[in-house]
């Protein structure tokens, strides 16, 4: 096992967190252990810092896009579900803001506004020695504006050029992720939808069975291939999702409670149509029943 035990022993997330925050924190968890990495290895990979992964994965301060579409890049998983997540999880925390750690920022908020609440510090800064540096570099334009051009552009090609040179070697370095295969309809049959590039699926049914288990039918109309997801409340279910168009796809849960709270995929299965896409949950071997639902319906 490549990372540590206590790395993998993930801390109970904030109840405060929006459900669709606590789904995209799960949901990057889950892609991190799939990976084998531990956080030194995603961060020397990333060029994000161990300190901030931590972070992201603890629930305590919102993930950015481009940190979520990098530990895509990394772990070789396609990045549309994961975004997907990121998109719905930014809208709802931006609507409700955090409750979590009162002294980090918020999304969309700015830092003179969060000193301004916190007794007019932003105010006072703004007379020390960063205003008489403005006030300063304000009188060299005025006095000698060729010569502070030409300054400005030399400093922009310093941190411009270096920049261009670090993002190529991270698209073609040897740390850059090989763009995942591409199915198609029986093709895609019993592959892990999170390594295939199959890049458009959308949520065609969303429900929520009696044990409070949350289940999604997913479909992808390029590569014409359906899945679940479900995050469910509990080890030792089974899930199975059938089609017209290719074999059943299952997939059972150990019993282990880790189970509980983490996103569940089935593999993919060949279809052709949205319509013929029917999944059904067996809540556990020792609970009999079952509860199904197709995704036209």
């Amino acid at each position: 096992m490549r990372h540590s035990d206590r790395e993998n022993q993930w801390r109970p997330l904030p109840q405060t967190l929006p459900a669709a925050y606590r789904d995209l924190v799960n949901f990057l968890r889950h892609i991190k252990d799939r990976s084998g990495l531990s956080l030194t290895e995603l961060s020397r990979t990333t060029a994000i810092s161990t300190s901030s992964w931590e972070r992201y994965l603890n629930g305590k301060q919102f993930p950015p896009r481009q940190a979520v579409r990098a530990l895509c890049r990394t772990a070789h998983v396609s990045e549309a579900d994961t975004l997907a997540l990121w998109e719905r999880a930014d809208a709802e925390w931006n609507r409700r803001g955090s409750t979590v750690s009162p002294g980090e920022p918020q999304p969309g908020q700015s830092t003179a506004h969060r000193h301004d609440r916190t007794g007019g510090r932003a105010s006072r800064a703004a007379r020390g020695p960063g205003h008489r540096a403005l006030l300063a570099a304000s009188t060299l334009v005025t006095a000698r504006p060729w010569a502070t051009a030409v300054g400005v552009l030399v400093l922009c090609t310093a941190m411009v050029v270096p920049a261009a040179i670090i993002h190529a070697s991270y698209e073609t370095g040897p740390t850059a992720a090989a763009r995942p295969p591409i199915c198609r309809l029986r093709t895609c049959d019993g592959r892990d939808p999170l390594a295939t590039a199959c890049e458009d699926p959308v949520t065609v049914r969303s429900d929520t069975v009696a044990d409070g288990t949350r289940l999604e039918i997913r479909f992808s109309p390029s590569c014409r291939t359906g899945w679940i997801r479900s995050w469910p409340t509990h080890g030792g279910f089974r899930i199975d999702v059938s089609s017209p168009d290719g074999p059943p796809q299952t997939v059972t849960a150990p019993t282990a409670a880790s189970t509980a709270g983490g996103m569940v995929t089935t593999p993919m299965i060949a279809a052709a149509h949205v319509t013929g896409l029917r999944c059904c949950y067996y809540p556990s071997a020792g609970r009999p029943g079952r509860e199904c639902f197709n995704a036209a319906s």
